[in-house]
């Protein structure tokens, strides 16, 4: 199997790319873009506008993300809008707190988890022990039987 190695960025690209609008993050390996970027490029990608001209006309060179990130992105975007519609960072989407109770549970599931565990591998022991011994009796019985 291959590993993909992604360009890094150099730090005048990264300076420019941390410079326009449309960036919302961005490292020597990675680049994130604003969610209004993204739903703007869906809108011009629907009217049959290509990824590169998209960029261009939003000052970011495709040549400094490299062919494989523009094509990605592009994908990206259409893959999300199929299957979310409208664009939201979901990383920062707030989950409701974890109630007393709640924890409470998971806790006991985990305490049971772990006992259950533990009477397997006590089962397991004494399901060795036993064959153990019972191999034992057949040899010794082997070697004293009267002939």
């Amino acid at each position: 199997m291959y590993k993909i190695i992604r360009k890094r960025f150099t730090k005048a690209e990264v300076e420019c790319l941390r410079s326009n609008r449309h960036v919302e993050y961005v490292s020597p390996c990675n680049v994130r873009f604003t969610e209004a970027f993204k739903q703007h490029f869906l809108q011009q990608q629907r009217l049959g506008i290509t990824a590169a001209e998209i960029f261009l006309s939003c000052g970011i060179h495709p040549d400094i993300l490299g062919q494989r990130r523009v094509e990605s992105f592009r994908d990206a975007v259409k893959r999300h809008a199929r299957k979310h519609g409208e664009f939201c960072d979901h990383r920062k989407v707030k989950r409701r707190p974890v109630t007393d109770e709640e924890e409470d549970t998971k806790a006991r599931i985990k305490q049971l988890e772990h006992e259950l565990a533990y009477t397997r591998q006590e089962l397991e022991f004494l399901k060795k022990v036993q064959m153990a011994d019972t191999e034992a009796r057949r040899e010794w019985e082997a070697k004293h039987r009267p002939k």
